[in-house]
């Protein structure tokens, strides 16, 4: 579809096209006629001054005139001109025998158009007395132009007119293009404050603009306001449905423990072991279908990220995490470097660092419980804040790195866990505006690094850096 620019020259220039034709149409009628009215008045002016040089001698006519003389009174040097002087009676007194009379019975002067010796003509016929001895008659004068000068003059003004015309038009287009450029102003405002805002930034449009933008403007803010309720009402759903799902399995998982210690009969026993091992299973899994709905990056608020420091953010979680992980016969190390500060919620934060652990701690074996390290890093990369979760267990496959970070995705289907740690992970990265990355070899273990974007201003504690 074309652009809005694009229309606005066309509706303009179109009928600027138009009005300029028809400009020079009507021009080119009333140049004509007015030139060739003036060109016919100094044609029979000329006519009429033959008169003057036509006097009698002993009875005859003599005319004190002669063709150059002639030439110089219509057209001025820029034609030619033809003449005919006959008495009354049809005898020749000078001038060409062939040029044509006026049509027959055409009022004197008389103008006509005709052709003569190869040329286009305009002429003049008239009559006038003139005495000779002792009898009267008349004298019939005729004057004819060549055209090329009346045309020339009329082409001069056309081109000139035509000239005028364009040098009007293209300066017409220029003011239109300043003019739709200005005018458009407001919306490559919007435009340039929509491309600057973060994925997560849902709030209204607060830009003045003129009364024909605002009714774009409360669409785009109604817009972004039924996105942010939907997002809202998503969230408050998947925690409402988390919520209540939690007591239930709790308790279900609490009743099948109960039950198992007072059972004596060890075919009864193992199915309610089983049920305390699914129902454990549940409660995680709905606790981090609980954290996974409150991490979504859409409703994070980058106007209100604080300074956080990376390196206390991951030994409280480390911190944390720390017995739970000896339990299971696993080592947990904390490399520590200069890595400065990131603009983020130092909750998710933690949250992202805790389901890292977590991840390399349940999957790094594969579907064998994994006894080695895990090393947690906090460093810089090119500048840029940085921190990475180690492990060396089975691996992952290249195939399968890419989509680590779906939802109830595990690449080993076989070891515990929701499918969930990844994608939270995921969602805290992305609000904070942090790339994630993914290395492994597969024997090798896994490496998961968050590069977060480096600050832009060190002194404005309330804006995040885009990612």
């Amino acid at each position: 579809m074309s652009s809005i620019r694009a229309r606005l020259l066309l509706w303009i220039g179109l009928p600027f096209s138009l009005v300029g034709i028809l400009t020079l149409i009507s021009s080119q009628v009333v140049l004509s006629r007015q030139i060739n009215e003036t060109f016919d008045a100094m044609l029979l002016n000329a006519a009429e001054r033959v008169e003057r040089r036509i006097h009698s001698v002993d009875g005859e006519l003599r005319i004190n005139m002669h063709y150059f003389s002639i030439s110089t009174l219509g057209s001025r040097g820029e034609g030619k001109i033809f003449y005919r002087i006959r008495d009354d009676a049809g005898n020749m007194l000078a001038g060409f025998e062939g040029l044509e009379g006026p049509p027959s019975g055409a009022a004197t002067p008389a103008f006509y158009d005709t052709y003569y010796a190869g040329n286009e003509l305009r002429a003049v016929a008239t009559s006038f007395p003139v005495v000779r001895a002792t009898r009267s008659g008349h004298i019939e004068v005729i004057v004819a132009e060549s055209t090329e000068a009346r045309d020339g003059l009329i082409n001069d003004f056309l081109l000139t007119l035509s000239g005028l015309t364009a040098v009007g038009g293209l300066l017409a287009v220029s003011i239109a293009l300043l003019a739709i450029h200005q005018g458009l102003a407001p919306l490559r405002a919007i435009s340039r404050g929509l491309r600057q805002r973060s994925p997560n930034d849902l709030e209204p449009i607060a830009t003045q603009v003129p009364r024909e933008v605002t009714t774009l403007v409360a669409s785009i803010n109604g817009l972004m306001a039924r996105m942010r309720q939907g997002i809202r009402n998503t969230q408050q759903f998947n925690a409402d449905v988390s919520h209540q799902l939690r007591t239930p399995v709790s308790e279900i998982r609490a009743l099948a423990e109960l039950t198992a210690r007072r059972c004596a009969d060890p075919a009864l026993r193992r199915p309610l072991e089983e049920i305390e091992r699914i129902a454990e299973q549940a409660g995680y899994t709905v606790q981090q279908l609980l954290t996974l709905a409150k991490t979504r990056h859409e409703l994070v608020d980058t106007q209100a990220l604080v300074p956080v420091a990376l390196g206390e953010v991951c030994r409280e979680a480390c911190a944390e995490a720390a017995a739970r992980i000896y339990q299971r016969g696993q080592e947990l190390e904390l490399i520590e470097q200069q890595a400065g500060e990131v603009l983020g919620d130092p909750v998710r934060l933690r949250w992202l660092m805790q389901n890292l652990i977590e991840n390399a701690s349940q999957h790094a074996g594969g579907e064998t419980p994994y006894r080695g390290p895990i090393r947690v890093r906090v460093f810089q990369r090119e500048g840029a804040p940085a921190l990475s979760v180690a492990d060396d267990g089975v691996g992952v496959a290249a195939d399968d790195l890419a989509r680590l970070t779906e939802r109830f995705y595990r690449a080993s289907p076989a070891t515990p866990g929701s499918g969930l740690g990844l994608a939270i992970v995921d969602e805290v990265a992305r609000a904070h505006g942090a790339r994630l990355d993914f290395a492994s070899t597969p024997g090798q273990g896994l490496t998961v690094s968050v590069v977060f974007a480096p600050r832009r201003d060190a002194d404005a504690p309330g804006r995040s850096a885009a990612g």
